[in-house]
């Protein structure tokens, strides 16, 4: 048999098992004058389009109104990795700040996370980034 797709594929599999990394992987910190829970809204919404690759990732989130945080967040089905997650804080009723990490692998790149602060911040569903970045 031939297993030479196995070795250019393992790589790949192992780095995406391993999650975000909070020292290496891309993310992305921003305040948008957006409120927490539409937010919240509009980064599921986006995860579970261009995330969840087809409903095989789970998405998860939760929203505290308590402390006026929420979260959105995609992980794996072994061992609950997460390999991209957006982090909501309200600054005040109408603006917020927020985190976007991917562990950098695969769907959850750089890319993924323009698209996703451009969602954030206007509120149209896209996977792909159509707005002019600094090189």
């Amino acid at each position: 048999m031939n297993f030479k797709w196995l070795i250019t594929l393992a790589p790949l599999l192992l780095g995406a098992c391993m999650g975000i990394n909070p020292n290496t992987s891309p993310k992305d910190s921003f305040t948008v004058p957006v409120a927490y829970e539409v937010i919240f809204e509009r980064a599921k919404a986006q995860a579970q389009r261009c995330w969840s690759a087809d409903g095989e990732f789970p998405i998860i989130g939760e929203i505290n109104s308590t402390d006026r945080t929420a979260f959105v967040a995609v992980t794996g089905e072994l061992g609950g990795n997460r390999y991209g997650q957006v982090d909501i804080r309200a600054l005040d009723a109408q603006s917020s700040q927020v985190q976007v990490r991917v562990n950098g692998i695969n769907i959850w790149n750089a890319k993924s996370i323009d698209a996703m602060h451009e969602v954030i911040q206007f509120g149209a569903p896209t996977c792909m980034s159509y707005m002019p970045r600094p090189q």
